[in-house]
């Protein structure tokens, strides 16, 4: 069955946790001795019946003794619909996008259908002004396995004002496409990817903190998308076609700087502020900003409106068609994911909390939420004249349950 690369999905599971607040941070000194439990579920759908996604994820934590912690959760994603394959010409020499097509012969009747299963573990120790978290584990598709292991250290200091975070990350892939490609070379191929970060965090005052993180990832191995075509011209005339084909090596630089301000006069309501710029050997420059208000409105509810923006520049080797013939470029790819755009998004989220709503249960909090996301060429910082035909839009809506005992 021909279908495209669904790495992707891991993606989406972190925007939907994202916007359901459930990733959260070890923090130095702080055991949390209760039991919790979480469960959420998610829906990803593009504009123009393109991809679906339906995300659903179970966490657990336990206290071990009075200075560690356990977690572990389990994700399963289920995605189908068609993705963006090629790009090419039509009559009148302009650029249009062509989606994989559909497949009667698949179970979901579409040219797409996959299941993507991962299970993630960690535990965490907790010293007076220090925690420091292990973790690991690992995700598989049909075509596409992931294994990877993690470290946080969290070090408070200055009186507990200032918290420097460290952590690494490390990941090994195996793509095994369902499609010969020749970038590739073999039935399997490798890729390894590494993030480093530090960072520290200042509470300002007692209603105010900063937060600055740098990271620092390098990638290695096979980093093109085996089910992606480049499309080359002479004039309006095809000279070639050939498989996405991207450079080996890929070196990125991110930094992050949030501001936190609570309002005690507005019943302690929060105003988060995010920006992050991040740049890489690829020749992708990228601004992030983010705003987010949470305002709590009694009866233990919770009002979370957030507003996004993102601006990048395209990739170097990234054109929407070529010219020539392959022979003429060491690499080149039409993915709309490595060209120049901007996305604007936002979303709601409602929480509700219940304290001691039975014996054995401490806490509930229920959450749902809700956002938008436009992709166009047009919203990109300093403008962009390459057409519309790669834009689209997405909602993402979810859902939450946890338990605290």
């Amino acid at each position: 069955m021909k279908k495209n690369k669904s790495n992707d999905l891991a993606k989406l599971s972190l925007a939907a946790f994202a916007l359901t607040g459930v990733m959260q941070d070890a923090n130095a000194g702080r055991v949390d001795e209760s039991y919790n439990s979480d469960f959420q579920y998610g829906n990803y759908s593009e504009s123009g019946n393109r991809m679906n996604v339906d995300i659903f994820d179970l966490g657990v934590a336990a206290p071990i003794g009075k200075s560690m912690t356990f977690a572990a959760s389990a994700v399963r994603d289920v995605i189908s619909g068609a993705s963006p394959k090629y790009n090419k010409k039509d009559s009148n020499g302009k650029v249009v996008q062509m989606l994989s097509g559909a497949s009667p012969a698949n179970w979901c009747h579409q040219s797409i259908c996959d299941q993507r299963d991962g299970v993630n573990s960690n535990l965490t120790y907790f010293f007076d002004n220090a925690a420091l978290n292990l973790g690991g584990g690992f995700s598989q598709e049909q075509d596409y396995t992931s294994r990877f292991v993690n470290s946080n250290l969290s070090w408070d200091f200055n009186k507990k004002l200032t918290t420097l975070n460290l952590g690494v990350s490390v990941a090994f892939d195996v793509v095994e496409p369902s499609t010969f490609n020749a970038d590739c070379g073999t039935v399997s191929c490798y890729k390894t990817s590494q993030q480093y970060l530090i960072g520290v965090t200042q509470i300002i005052d007692k209603n105010s903190l900063i937060q600055l993180n740098m990271t620092y990832g390098y990638s290695e191995g096979y980093l093109s998308d085996p089910y992606k075509m480049v499309w080359f011209y002479n004039g309006n005339n095809v000279s070639d076609i050939q498989s996405d084909k991207r450079p080996r090596q890929k070196n990125q630089f991110a930094w992050l700087a949030q501001y936190v301000h609570n309002f005690e006069a507005l019943n302690n309501a929060a105003l988060h502020a995010d920006y992050r710029f991040g740049l890489d050997d690829w020749g992708i420059h990228s601004h992030t900003t983010e705003l987010s208000w949470h305002q709590p409105v009694g009866n233990g509810f919770q009002v979370i409106p957030r507003f996004r923006y993102y601006s990048q520049d395209s990739a170097d080797f990234y054109s929407p068609v070529f010219s020539g013939t392959h022979n003429d470029y060491g690499a080149y790819s039409n993915d709309y994911r490595l060209a120049g755009f901007g996305a604007i998004s936002g979303g709601l989220k409602l929480a509700k909390t219940f304290s001691h709503p039975h014996k054995s249960v401490e806490q509930l909090k229920l959450q749902a939420g809700v956002e938008y996301y436009d992709h166009s060429a047009s919203y990109q910082l300093g403008g962009n004249n390459s057409g519309s035909f790669a834009d689209f839009s997405y909602y993402l809506i979810n859902a939450s349950l946890n338990l605290k005992f």
